[in-house]
């Protein structure tokens, strides 16, 4: 059952190839008053995504889940999906749209099939479709809270622990320029006082030195001339 739905909205790669060039055959034998197939039907979706918009694609894959949830809550008797199925095997006739659903209802209308059963049961499977996409955006929300606002909130942390350490990183390093430059007016300092120092034992063993001198040379003289 699922092939045969998906039949009615999805169309294969080859069978669209087919289709264009078998449209390409009859396109000579066409009148202008006619419009063939390929313009008047909506245009097939493929089995492989295909970009439907800058922010995302329609995949085959969700369309046939989609899909499969309409199967499972299929209707008894006739109803849209069958009309889909006239509709179906109307297409390619060389017949203008509005001509293919009137043919087609007229069928429908032979089993005592209104206009009011067709949008009542279209609006039903459209029902399904609703609550398919509600229970998404519910699965969809807990999964965004889960890896989306989870790891936003965990960058948020990180960020807020580097601005905490960079100030703190900003603040030692302010003390480090702090630091070096008293370290570097202490060795000024401490040069100075090293000359200081220096200069003043220096100046005492040349002050000593004199003045040994001269009690050395006294004591000599003195015993040179006083004995």
């Amino acid at each position: 059952m699922l092939k045969n739905l998906k039949s009615l909205f999805i169309v294969d790669d080859s069978e669209e190839e087919k289709k264009e060039s078998d449209d390409t055959g009859k396109a000579s034998e066409n009148t202008s008053g006619k419009q063939n197939s390929a313009t008047s039907t909506p245009p097939p979706l493929p089995n492989t995504p295909v970009s439907s918009s800058s922010a995302g694609t329609v995949d085959a894959k969700i369309v046939e889940k989609l899909l499969l949830a309409i199967e499972k809550n299929n209707l008894d008797g006739f109803d849209y999906l069958e009309y889909k199925k006239s509709l179906k095997a109307l297409e390619k006739m060389p017949m203008d749209e509005a001509t293919k659903y009137r043919s087609a209802f007229a069928t429908a209308s032979t089993m005592g099939v209104t206009l009011d059963k067709l949008l009542k049961t279209t609006d039903f499977y459209l029902g399904v479709l609703n609550k398919e996409n509600e229970q998404f955006l519910g699965a969809f929300k807990s999964q965004f809270n889960d890896k989306v606002s989870g790891r936003e909130r965990e960058i948020a942390q990180f960020e807020s622990i580097i601005k905490e350490k960079s100030e703190q990183i900003k603040r030692l390093t302010e003390e480090i320029t702090k630091h070096q430059t008293q370290i570097g007016e202490l060795r000024k300092k401490l040069e100075e006082s090293n000359q200081k120092i220096n200069k003043t034992q220096e100046d005492f063993k040349l002050s000593y030195d004199h003045l040994k001198n001269q009690l050395e040379e006294d004591k000599i003289r003195m015993e040179k001339y006083l004995k």
